[in-house]
């Protein structure tokens, strides 16, 4: 006889670690590639940085920070634009696993100074630009 009660709990921890080291994997990654910023310094140092929002054209045009440059993580699947390697790049997204496979992808390609916003343009509070 099939105890359904313990099957559940069996695909339920099996969902759980999954989800965790899905979870973990993507903060190791964003922490070994990159240095996580908070908001405060984010915006007191964004302006002697290249501010580089990840997320679709789409995203990107209904708001963004203001003074962002849009290049979606579809396109630097096809390899990483000339970013300048003397000015320090700060990622954003709203997904934060995305962040950090940029920034293993810009580490790879030899760029050193790599941050990344905590929170996203999720919990973003400073100056936007809207569309019209």
């Amino acid at each position: 006889m099939i105890n359904f009660g313990m099957i559940s709990w069996i695909i339920l921890i099996v969902v759980l670690l999954i989800w965790g080291g899905f979870w973990l994997y993507n903060y190791l990654l964003r922490k070994n590639n990159a240095t996580i910023i908070s908001q405060e310094d984010f915006q007191q140092t964004m302006h002697s940085a290249q501010v580089v929002d990840i997320r679709e054209a789409n995203e990107y045009n209904s708001a963004h920070i203001l003074g962002a440059r849009n290049v979606p993580y579809s396109t630097l699947q096809q390899g990483v634009p000339g970013f300048n390697k003397t000015q320090p790049i700060y990622l954003y997204a709203d997904v934060n696993n995305l962040t950090g496979r940029v920034a293993k992808k810009l580490r790879e390609a030899g760029y050193e100074n790599i941050y990344i916003l905590d929170g996203g343009m999720r919990d973003w509070t400073g100056k936007v630009k809207r569309a019209n």
